[in-house]
């Protein structure tokens, strides 16, 4: 059966030309994953792998991720996008490589640098209201986050139904201008950013 599909495989990418190959895969609840390879549009010159990870207090989404890299998104290759509050994380990485296969194997994530930087940024998490939160407090930046991330409206994280929410937090640099959701899905009213205050 493998044998029939790596032939179809290489009979479109005769007929195609020379378009690039990725493994596509899409998993929640593991940090790694394994699909089909497949031809990607004409225009696609990368191939892309990562993990987003989603937290809400003690609830922790996992999800693995392989694909042809969207040319509108490969600003976002090898960035690591980290929004955090005191209930509420999201984190995706996301590596890119430009030739047939390459995004094969392990998922390989980064080590999360955890050491406070000298920023601070107001901080809030609704999961009652679409509505903006209003501040509860400060919470203080680390690694690279020296940006403040404000968002409202709802969300679905893969396994759970629509949810309102709001919220406020240190973000990485770029969270808002080249940010891409992979499986967690965002439906924002407001998504504002602006320079983290340093202490």
């Amino acid at each position: 059966m493998r044998a029939i599909l790596a032939a179809v495989v290489m009979l479109q990418v005769l007929i195609r030309g020379d378009c690039l190959l990725c493994e596509k895969c899409l998993a929640t609840g593991t940090s790694q994953c394994s699909g089909i390879f497949k031809q990607c549009p004409p225009d696609v010159t990368h191939c892309e792998k990562g993990l987003e990870n989603a937290t809400i207090g003690d609830l922790v989404v996992v999800t693995a991720f392989k694909d042809c890299m969207n040319p509108s998104k490969e600003a976002a290759c090898g960035k690591e996008f980290y929004f955090q509050n005191s209930v509420f994380t999201f984190r995706i990485s996301t590596t890119c490589c430009d030739s047939d296969f390459c995004n094969k194997g392990e998922v390989e994530v980064p080590a999360l640098d955890r050491t406070p930087n000298g920023y601070t940024c107001d901080e809030c998490f609704s999961d009652q209201s679409s509505d903006p939160c209003i501040p509860t407090g400060e919470v203080q930046c680390t690694g690279e986050q020296n940006t403040c991330h404000s968002n409202s409206g709802k969300a679905i994280i893969p396994g759970y139904t629509l949810t309102p929410f709001g919220l406020k937090g240190c973000a990485t640099p770029d969270y808002c201008e080249i940010f891409d959701q992979v499986a967690t899905q965002l439906y924002g009213d407001e998504l504002l950013c602006v320079p983290a205050k340093k202490l």
